[in-house]
């Protein structure tokens, strides 16, 4: 027998005596009218609170009370718990199709009809992607040489979501893109219905093609986004890749769709791949490419393949919306665009994000005048960073900038090892009952280290024939960073005024 929490109360009395109450460790406890205590697992598990992007609207959940009061037509979807809260079934497709309606009408003035036989757009997670995407043309914006913001939408879907979202919040303008006939019908008429047929232009393709031949390559595109088909069309079935493991199957919300949204041959792999082949002969028009990721399985061989086809630049993001993670991929041909990894759904809001720190090297003060360029500058300051013991990733790399991603999984430049030294001869000083709390003690210690982790870039650019540029983007784990850029100091800006950073 299993029980769920009692809702909303810390202890509940059954007619018979029987007590039901939760331990604050996750599970529940029945107290027999005896006497007898038995502890049971809850049916659901417990989830932590992962931020949404820290500009999306819907990190407060939306009043649902307030829905079914203003819109008819989702009160009939909604329904009164005995706390009296507001809920609805999040596994009937036609109240989660009811929900983005009225939440497209209330907040961003959207007149939307969706399909009761297509997928359901939810918006937490549309926007979480949207979000990112302004968060990518923002840090590349001193790049932009032109007025506007020009997107491609591959496969828009029944209602032009993404579109129609970005036009009504960004003033932004779309090509959108679509096979399904269906689909492309009420995407029609939702530009119609809510006049924003200026700012998108919808282009009907065939399943096959995605860009080539299907977009205007005159015109210069800023980004493109693309939701695939997150699973295989061969292998999706009631199969099991073990008898433990089914394969995924549609999803567990707003379940109603057509097959070729949710489904395609070979997966979102096979699709994203494609999308890549296809990026090449369009590097010169469009400045960022980018994807939505449905597995996280998926995203090793798409990095593998990214790297194949030598792109300049790329990151990765991870979106988070309630007990659904997606992720997202950023790629570009362009050697003037640093792409850096979002942390945006993986850290708290409370620390607030520290400004890059950056230095400059001129020449005159550089020992080995001869040979003053970036990839000599790069090359020292790396060598220090490989002796720190940090991973090291090359994100650009030409004549005239480089830049690498480190991480590190230990402090190796706070004289830790010399402090575990000098407390070991401490310990060994003490009593036998002082040793035990010293020990437990430098256990906590360990466990801290061992979940220690540090993301950062360094950005070294030539700014002109005398002067090299160096940047230090804070990635993850701002406490941290700030004890290492005080290191970076030392070993990139004291070292050199001192006249032997570049001296071999």
């Amino acid at each position: 027998m299993k029980m769920k929490y009692p809702d909303g109360r810390e202890d509940s009395q059954l007619p018979d005596g029987t007590k039901l109450w939760t331990d604050g460790k996750g599970h529940g406890v029945m107290t027999f009218p005896s006497g007898i205590r038995e502890i049971y697992t809850p049916i659901c598990k417990k989830f932590s609170r992962i931020p949404m992007h820290p500009r999306n609207p819907y990190q407060t959940p939306p009043d649902f009370k307030e829905l079914a009061l203003k819109f008819p037509e989702f009160r009939k979807h909604a329904k009164q718990k005995l706390t009296g809260k507001i809920e609805i079934d999040f596994k009937d497709a036609a109240a989660v199709r009811a929900l983005s309606e009225v939440l497209l009408k209330k907040d961003f003035n959207l007149d939307v009809e969706l399909p009761s036989n297509r997928l359901v757009p939810t918006l937490p997670l549309r926007l979480n992607y949207l979000l990112w995407i302004e968060d990518l043309l923002e840090s590349v914006k001193s790049v932009n040489d032109y007025h506007g913001v020009h997107g491609i939408d591959i496969g828009t879907g029944a209602c032009c979501i993404y579109p129609i979202l970005a036009a009504r919040k960004n003033n932004w303008h779309f090509t959108a893109t679509e096979a399904d006939e269906m689909n492309y019908n009420c995407s029609l008429k939702t530009l119609e219905r809510n006049s924003l047929q200026s700012h998108v232009t919808l282009i009907k393709v065939t399943p096959d093609s995605m860009l080539n031949g299907n977009i205007n390559t005159s015109l210069h595109y800023d980004f493109t986004m693309c939701n695939p088909p997150f699973f295989d069309s061969e292998r999706f079935g009631p199969k099991s890749r073990t008898d433990k493991r089914p394969l995924p199957m549609c999803p567990k919300s707003g379940g109603s769709s057509s097959a070729s949204e949710i489904a395609v041959k070979g997966g979102e792999v096979q699709f994203i791949s494609n999308l890549i082949k296809e990026c090449q002969d369009l590097k010169n028009c469009v400045r960022i490419f980018t994807s939505m990721v449905g597995h996280k399985s998926s995203l090793a061989p798409l990095k593998a393949l990214l790297k194949e086809a030598e792109v300049s630049s790329w990151c990765e993001t991870e979106f988070c919306q309630g007990r659904t993670r997606r992720w997202g991929l950023a790629w570009t041909f362009c050697e003037s665009i640093t792409l850096v990894n979002s942390q945006m759904s993986t850290k708290s809001n409370n620390t607030k994000p520290q400004p890059p720190l950056n230095y400059a090297i001129t020449r005159d003060r550089w020992s080995d005048k001869g040979n003053f360029s970036v990839l000599c500058v790069m090359t020292k300051i790396l060598e220090h960073l490989v002796s720190l013991k940090m991973e090291i990733r090359k994100v650009t790399e030409n004549k005239s900038k480089r830049a690498v991603e480190f991480i590190a999984r230990e402090n190796t430049w706070s004289n830790q090892r010399r402090k575990r030294r000098e407390g070991k001869q401490i310990v060994e000083d003490q009593p036998e009952s002082k040793k035990k709390k010293i020990d437990e003690e430098a256990a906590n210690q360990a466990e801290e280290q061992s979940s220690f982790f540090l993301k950062g870039l360094l950005l070294v650019e030539e700014k002109d024939s005398e002067c090299i540029s160096l940047q230090m983007q804070w990635i993850e784990e701002v406490i941290f960073f700030e004890m290492f850029h005080i290191l970076f100091l030392k070993i990139t800006f004291y070292e050199y005024l001192a006249g032997y950073l570049g001296a071999e």
